[in-house]
């Protein structure tokens, strides 16, 4: 017989190899249970120390020495039932902790423009409301081929931008377009970043000359506390 297939119950390769040494030969001693596995004797005590926990392997006492003898093969379909048992136990317990386990952070780094295009491709997939925190609107300039057909994207999804922008001129001309909507800040908040907010996600972009890098996090209480502080900052401003 393969030893392995003990294992596939649970049982370690010694305690399969003590099991079926027993089957073998019976009631008997420790001593000539050792020859007969070819196992190390502290091995072989281990085992039937565990076997015997596990109801698998009883002894008696006779002449004050120990004989130790395998339970049936039928016995272990016991074994197994009583591990199901266990495991329906504490089957609701183990979900409830499933269930609360905390929400991973996904974060990906964006550089050049073709990152810029990932950014805003996810924004369509999110299909929520963009807000944005220190826009500029450099955007429709540096990618002059892709903002259109992303425009029309976002427009045919009824998708608005919520942003407070960087100036006010740059405000005033934007709001022109198709659900655009906006303030800005005072003189002197201007700066290279600009935070874009849209459904799980938050996409950190710092406009380098040419050559932008773009952080996005993927995480429902990073983009909740983001929108809650827009929110904010659009109201008092």
């Amino acid at each position: 017989m393969n030893i392995s297939e003990l294992g596939k119950i649970g049982l370690t390769r010694n305690q399969s190899i003590v099991y079926i040494s027993l089957l073998k030969l019976g009631s008997t001693t420790a001593q000539n249970i050792t020859k007969e596995s070819g196992l190390h004797s502290s091995r072989v005590y281990e085992s039937l120390e565990k076997l015997q926990k596990i109801g698998l392997v009883g002894h008696v006492v006779k002449d004050f020495k120990k004989y130790f003898q395998a339970v049936k093969p039928r016995k272990l379909l016991d074994y197994i039932d009583e591990k199901k048992e266990i495991i329906n136990q504490i089957l609701p317990e183990l979900e409830k902790i499933e269930g609360i386990k905390k929400e991973e952070i996904n974060a990906t780094i964006y550089k050049g423009k073709e990152g810029l295009k990932t950014i805003h491709s996810e924004m369509l997939k999110e299909d929520r409301d963009i807000y944005m925190i220190g826009a500029k609107g450099v955007i429709f300039d540096e990618l002059p081929y892709f903002m259109p057909h992303f425009e029309k994207l976002r427009i045919k999804k009824k998708l608005k931008f919520m942003g407070i922008w960087d100036k006010k001129e740059v405000r005033d001309k934007l709001v022109k377009r198709p659900l655009f909507e906006g303030k800005a800040f005072p003189k002197g908040f201007e700066s290279n970043a600009v935070v874009n907010i849209f459904g799980n996600k938050v996409a950190i972009v710092l406009w380098k000359k040419e050559y932008p890098v773009g952080f996005m996090i993927d995480n429902k209480d990073v983009t909740d506390s983001f929108r809650k502080w827009f929110g904010f900052i659009y109201k008092n401003l």
